[in-house]
């Protein structure tokens, strides 16, 4: 039978949708792929020389961005490192992304978020895409590649921020997370090593914190000190997969040290996160990241902080109407179908017609709101290691960590 491959579309529009989401098969495509990545990195450690650690290291304000070197070059440097001609690809494309960043500077001027250069640079990313995506992938003879980046492509373009918004967040790192799993669902990266899964990952997290630090991309629906980060989830799902295995993991509670920080940043995600947040960021750090803070204070091993993570990571990236409601459905990679019955989910407004990146949403205000909510009014759930001793906020019910045995 052939493939109905169709644009993605938006399915969710309010948060009583949310029951629907969580009986797709499209949300139990993503955590297959988050299950066998969070799996295949277990053990790993990003090869020396991807990472940027520039992007991680707060400099005089006189010092300027260095973009990186190509990955291809330092690769033919290091002959014991062997790519799959796809997943150099993915790097190829990262590679053009940020060229595209250096032909595209902030505009000179007073903002506070969100530079309108960004909105230049999406503009010039929209139209080359997909042909950019077909140039630099080997596909399957068997699969419609023009189907396939039909849907593909959607998911790549929004794992970059919102053009109309100027921010970034969880749900553009979900993107991400499902085009890479679509890559891995129709074979175009087969069997990857865990090494080339962090590879990927990590030129995706540079390139998107690149932008953030050129453009000042605001926090998508911003959770306030009472989300885990500002911007980002899956990298710390990632981190403390890398440690789980590893015998040469630092202690959790030393994991917040300059000595661990220093020493793992450029080749663990986890600790490579943390020490973004030490960039942006001044000031005690349990006072602008307590959950960070908690973690490195109540959990004991590896294998419980990325439990917790996990846990949190359903809570409140997966099941948030502001983050999901950004996530479109197409008929192949990710359907808004029933995952028992493969029959089509009821959508309950008539769609849009505009593109992903027109959709109009509300800019959230830019004061800080209360602890109890987030600076969009999105109302919060305690992460799971949260100090019960610090208090939490009202009207936050409260959850407990996974045992520390």
């Amino acid at each position: 039978m052939k493939l109905q491959w169709k644009t993605p579309t938006k399915k969710i529009y309010d948060s009583s949708d949310l029951k629907n989401l969580h009986k797709s098969i499209a949300i139990h495509k993503l955590q297959s792929h988050l299950d066998f990545i969070c799996e295949r990195v277990q053990g790993c450690k990003i090869p020396n020389d991807i990472l940027n650690m520039d992007i991680v290291t707060r400099h005089p304000r006189n010092i300027s961005y260095i973009a990186p070197p190509p990955l291809v070059e330092s690769f033919d440097k290091e002959s014991s490192l062997e790519l799959s001609n796809n997943v150099r690809g993915i790097t190829k494309i990262f590679d053009s992304l940020n060229k595209l960043i250096d032909e595209t500077p902030p505009v000179v001027g007073p903002t506070r978020f969100g530079n309108i250069a960004c909105r230049s640079w999406h503009d010039k990313i929209e139209p080359q895409l997909n042909t950019l995506i077909k140039q630099s992938l080997q596909f399957p003879k068997s699969l419609d590649t023009d189907g396939f980046l039909s849907e593909s492509t959607y998911y790549l373009q929004n794992a970059f921020g919102s053009k109309i918004r100027l921010d970034y967040g969880t749900g553009h790192e979900l993107s991400f997370l499902a085009f890479v799993g679509s890559l891995l669902e129709f074979k175009i990266i087969v069997d990857p090593k865990g090494q080339e899964v962090l590879i990927m990952f990590a030129k995706y997290y540079d390139l998107v914190r690149r932008l953030i630090v050129e453009y000042n991309l605001e926090p998508a629906g911003s959770h306030g000190v009472w989300g885990l980060d500002d911007h980002f989830h899956l990298i710390y799902i990632l981190g403390a997969s890398q440690f789980v295995t590893d015998k040469l993991a630092p202690v959790v509670s030393r994991a917040l040290s300059h000595q661990v920080i220093n020493s793992h940043k450029m080749d663990n995600l986890y600790i490579n996160a943390v020490s973004f947040i030490f960039k942006l960021k001044k000031g005690p750090f349990n006072e602008h990241s307590p959950i960070i803070y908690d973690i490195h204070n109540s959990v004991l091993s590896w294998v419980k902080v990325r439990q917790g993570l996990l846990k949190m990571y359903q809570v409140e990236v997966l099941n948030k109407f502001p983050v999901v409601q950004h996530f479109w459905f197409g008929e192949v990679l990710y359907p808004w179908k029933d995952a028992k019955t493969n029959e089509p989910l009821p959508v309950f407004q008539k769609e849009e017609t505009h593109t992903a990146s027109e959709i109009p949403t509300k800019i959230p205000s830019r004061s800080t709101g209360t602890a109890a909510s987030s600076r969009a009014g999105i109302p919060m759930t305690a992460a799971p290691w949260a100090n019960q001793s610090r208090g939490l906020p009202p009207n936050i019910p409260q959850t407990g960590w996974p045992s520390r045995k």
